[in-house]
């Protein structure tokens, strides 16, 4: 059926069935199905449409190694295209940060001078810098969200610094710790609050529902710390279990938090947790299920590679990209690979590599990728 006539069938369709089949369909397809016609286009760049479509589209995987790299988990297929221009050296991206399909990502190398903050979306391949209020720099740490009592699409970012590792690091001493960004009007505002906790480094930060989360440590007690975009303030969430020697924290089912612990020492022993919803009063962690087998891997294999990214799945399963090297080759050095992975409680169901490094040629990233959904959330600046 050639395209007129089959363009003619589905405008007979019911609008409600027509929409239907639309939120079914991937972003990148429905951005090549916007020329259609003006109804389609009217539907599909609408911002109900758009949010509506996003909470039902499925997680994805991201890397950002010399080219972008797209894994969906569950067809378990890997798109590769180039690398933005605007994340070539010398703007590398660091680490990202994930709200409704926008990623906030930290671009830069050595120091403050080589630190940018970038807006992408990698479905509309659109690219914004946000500018500093005087600099940023590269021990600090960032979240993306919005007030969920008015517009979803008016997003702020936050900016926090931690000194700890600043040593070499030239900073501005009178520059704001704690800031706000309206991309609504292109302007930071300084938060009268005191810097007093520590953050993870293994923790990029978790957006639930508008609000960020973290895991933090204040007088030797591991905690979640949360920051409400709506009264702009952090708050400290609830306690982490017993400490584990490797933390993950990841959003769960949307209105959740999933907290994976594996001890480095014991690697075959995973702990997965989850809180209660985070818009409850009292929020607590519980534990979700155990995976010990001997078939287990370590999501981190040793402190050289990069942390691992995951997220809970259906039936009680662990959905992790991670660094791995393998040995037993005729390699001098063995090569560096990336590894899909799927564990559950009866072990490891897919171990799946979906790229390999041999060589000194590889620098990897603190992070092997991040979680992400697709969306055609247009940038909010």
């Amino acid at each position: 059926m050639d395209s007129s006539k089959r363009s003619w069938s589905l405008s007979t369709l019911p609008p409600e069935l027509i929409e239907e089949i639309l939120y079914r369909a991937p972003p990148e397809s429905l951005i090549r199905a916007k020329p259609t016609c003006k109804q389609w286009y009217s539907l599909i760049t609408s911002k109900r449409f758009i949010y509506n479509h996003l909470d039902r589209s499925r997680k994805r995987f991201i890397r950002t190694v010399g080219t972008v790299q797209i894994l969906d988990p569950v067809t378990r297929t890997r798109s590769e295209t180039p690398l933005p221009k605007e994340f070539q050296r010398p703007y590398g991206v660091r680490t990202m940060v994930h709200c409704d399909g926008l990623l906030l990502c930290m671009c830069g190398y050595s120091n403050y001078r080589n630190t940018n903050l970038a807006l992408w979306n990698p479905v509309l391949k659109k690219i914004t810098w946000i500018k500093p209020s005087t600099c940023f720099t590269t021990s600090d740490y960032y979240g993306i969200g919005y007030d969920i009592k008015k517009s979803r699409y008016e997003y702020k970012i936050l900016r926090f610094t931690d000194h700890r590792y600043d040593h070499n690091v030239t900073y501005d001493e009178d520059g704001p710790e704690l800031e706000v960004y309206e991309c609504k009007t292109n302007c930071w505002r300084t938060l009268d609050t005191e810097v007093d906790w520590q953050v993870d480094l293994s923790c990029k930060g978790a957006a639930v529902m508008g609000n960020m989360y973290w895991v933090a440590s204040k007088d030797d007690e591991q905690y979640i710390l949360g920051f409400d975009f709506s009264v702009e303030r952090f708050k400290d969430v609830c306690f982490c279990p017993p400490p584990a020697f490797n933390n993950y924290l990841a959003c769960f089912d949307g209105d959740r938090l999933s907290l994976l612990q594996q001890d480095e020492e014991e690697p075959w022993h995973i702990v997965v947790w989850l809180t209660n919803k985070l818009a409850d009063v009292d929020v607590l962690f519980t534990k979700y299920f155990i995976v010990s087998r001997s078939d287990v891997p370590a999501l981190l294999d040793h402190t050289d590679m990069a942390n691992p990214v995951y997220f809970i799945g259906k039936h009680k399963r662990i959905i992790a990209w991670c660094e791995r090297e393998v040995f037993g080759g005729d390699d001098e050095i063995p090569p560096t690979c990336i590894i899909f992975n799927e564990v559950d409680e009866g072990g490891v169901r897919t171990q799946l590599e979906t790229e390999r490094h041999c060589g000194y040629g590889y620098f990897g990233t603190f992070f092997c990728g991040y979680v992400y959904v697709p969306s055609l959330l247009p940038l909010p600046v």
